[in-house]
């Protein structure tokens, strides 16, 4: 008896392995490729409970990435949905940016999210591609609407709006598209503690981003690109006609779009 229920179990084990695995040249021992014929709901990794509206479907005629299991890891949604988001782990020490020049006393600010369970969800955009970690996080996609908050800890929190928006893993935001007007310290932020400083502010290093622009940051929650809502102070490189160069500060209009280097220099300015 043992053994006839071991080889019904082992023969279905199989079977489920042949209908996902077969016609699927790409597929692996970790994951594969499937086309939907029809829009599907699959669920993602990490689920331990779910109500029908939160098992995000998947468009026709699109192909998805499984994992060994049948659970999803990519796909492009058929309809908006509201998904959780990645999490992160928790950073209690992180360290500055090495830098190469002579920096001031060097600042050690703690950056981490909370990993407490919340039940954070953000809508994502039906028709827009969407990629999961193993945990059944979004960690990359679309975002549908405007004005969502992404709480990061009790003191900090990130308005975003719809657009892409991606994250690093421990649940910093990669890029997104600001809802508000933001302050936020860029990549070296130690070097313009009070060049921005005026009579009734002082902000040690933060500068203001414009909101519905996007902006890309670093896992410690640095800018290293957005645009400025502000005429702003910031380090840039002047150069002369025999090749040399100098760092200056120099101040750059509002609307400005800046990419700053590991130097915190203003290294790519359009506007």
């Amino acid at each position: 008896m043992v053994r006839y229920c071991l080889r019904k179990f082992l023969s279905g084990v199989i079977l489920i392995a042949f209908l996902f695995l077969s016609g699927n040249p790409s597929a692996t021992a970790s994951q594969f490729t499937k086309k939907l014929d029809n829009d599907t709901k699959i669920m993602p990794p990490g689920f331990i409970v779910a109500t029908w509206s939160e098992i995000p479907k998947f468009k026709k005629g699109t192909v998805v990435t499984l994992n060994m299991y049948g659970e999803v890891l990519e796909g492009t949604l058929a309809d908006d949905v509201n998904l959780p988001y990645e999490t992160g782990t928790t950073q209690n020490v992180v360290k500055p940016t090495a830098m190469s020049y002579a920096p001031p006393p060097i600042l050690f600010m703690p950056t981490y999210v909370d990993p407490m369970p919340k039940n954070r969800l953000l809508p994502f955009k039906g028709g827009t591609k969407v990629i999961f970690n193993d945990r059944g996080e979004a960690i990359n996609g679309t975002l549908n609407g405007s004005d969502h908050n992404i709480v990061l800890n009790a003191t900090n929190h990130i308005g975003v709006s719809g657009g892409e928006i991606s994250f690093h893993q421990n649940g910093i935001p990669a890029r997104c598209t600001l809802a508000d007007n933001s302050y936020f310290r860029p990549v070296g932020w130690s070097q313009i503690l009070t060049e921005n400083i005026t009579d009734i502010t002082a902000y040690s290093g933060f500068i203001e981003f414009m909101a519905g622009k996007p902006v890309l940051l670093n896992e410690k929650g640095e800018v290293i690109k957005g645009t400025l809502n502000k005429d702003t102070k910031l380090r840039s490189l002047r150069t002369f006609l025999i090749g040399n160069f100098e760092i200056e500060t120099k101040a750059f209009e509002a609307g400005t779009e800046v990419e700053f280097d590991e130097k915190g220099i203003a290294a790519k300015v359009s506007k």
